[in-house]
This record gives C-alpha cells, structure tokens and sequence, in this order.
C-alpha cells in the first residue's frame, strides 16, 4: 500500500538590510548665489537701492549626486549669469548665460540645462549658448569661491553670526534656486564682465549672497 507522501516546505529568511537601496536620482548640491545689491540692509539702504541696483546677479551650483533625463550630474559645475534692464526681482526683460566647466560632458551640459530651464522658467529670460570656461568653484565650511579667468571672481563668507535668521524682516530677496535653509553671506570678491552680455561690474564688500542646499524632485 503507498502511503501518503509528505512534503516539507521550509521558509527561506531575508534580511531586507542586505539588499542595497535604490539609488536616489535626486540631483543635490551646494548653491551659491549674489547680486548687484544687498540681499540683507536696513530698510533705506534696501529702497535705495531696489531702484538703482539689483539688475544682475551670478548663480552657482555644484552637483554632488543625483541625475536628469538618466544622465548623471554628480561632481558637476554650473554657473549662470542674468543680467536684466531693472532690479530683477521686478521681472521684465533680461539675458541669462550658462558656464560649464571643461570637464563636463556634452549630454551632462544638456541635461543640466533642461533641469535648470524647467526650475528657473521664465527667470532666464532670453538665453545665450552655454559656454565652456576654466570655472573653477570650492566650498569650505562657511565660505566658498567661484572663478572663470577673464570673466568673473566671486568669493565670500557667510555671516559669522546668522544675523539674518535673527532679523528676517531685512532679508529683502529670496535666492532665485529652492534651497533648504538658505543663509545671508557677505562677499569679499564680486566682480563679473562678459562681452556677450555687454555687461560689467563689481560689488565687493556687501551682504548680498544666498549659501544653500539644493534638491530637485525627479519627474
């Protein structure tokens, strides 16, 4: 007589912290950002010069990870000049020129740039061709640097003690990247010209920096 098979089932154990993440495509960095007027004043200093200055501004950001359109962005070195016709925050008519290290790849240039157009919009204004240049960019605890030989210096500190987020009321702008906590510093360097944008000038010496963290979601 066959007798009744038995089978025995085990149950094979995972350990769910052996398996490695998923990679976050979310591209993060550092930001940094000035114009050509304070960004933190008392209120007269603010008024005038909301008329007479704050028509330009430099804007950089190193990507530490992260990618777009499945090109990778990490280690990657932008900045962005806008130049426009009245202080900026106004709005109306302006020019915008993107600068790229020599060691960033074409598809890293183009991916870099659709991200920063789908963030920034309507902020670029008119937009030059991107431009290859020797930038060279550092941050080191509180302060940072960023140059281009022949086109711009900028280099600063942060306020060494936070006087912006004590007086929020004299934070007059917001910086035009969404940044997490982003803090007032002061520059030592601000000095900018470019034949294509027909533009120059130099602002050392002013509260008129934004340093922060940026992440862009992923679509």
């Amino acid at each position: 007589m066959l007798q009744p098979l038995s089978l025995s089932l085990s149950l094979v154990a995972f350990d769910l912290s052996a398996v490695p993440p998923a990679a976050d495509a979310t591209p993060r960095g550092t930001y940094v950002e000035a114009r050509s007027a304070s960004v933190f004043a008392g209120g007269c200093h603010y008024g005038g010069e909301s008329v007479t200055s704050g028509g330009e501004a430099l804007l950089v950001w190193r990507f530490e990870s992260g990618s777009h359109a499945g090109i990778d962005l990490a280690g990657l070195d932008v900045a962005l000049a806008l130049v426009g016709e009245r202080n900026l925050v106004e709005g109306g008519p302006r020019r915008s020129q993107l600068y790229f290290a020599p060691a960033s790849l074409p598809e890293q240039r183009a991916a870099a740039t659709a991200l920063l157009q789908r963030e920034l919009g309507a902020t670029l204004g008119t937009q030059l061709a991107p431009r290859v240049v020797d930038l060279e960019l550092s941050f080191a605890g509180d302060t940072w640097s960023a140059r281009a030989p022949e086109l711009f210096a900028f280099s600063g500190e942060l306020l060494p003690d936070r006087a912006c987020c004590k007086m929020p009321l004299a934070v007059w702008y917001t910086p035009f990247a969404r940044l997490e906590q982003p803090i007032v510093g002061r520059t030592d360097e601000f000095r900018f010209t470019d034949e294509r944008l027909a533009t120059s000038w130099s602002r050392p010496g002013e509260n008129a920096a934004f340093l922060g963290r940026f992440a862009y979601a992923t679509r």
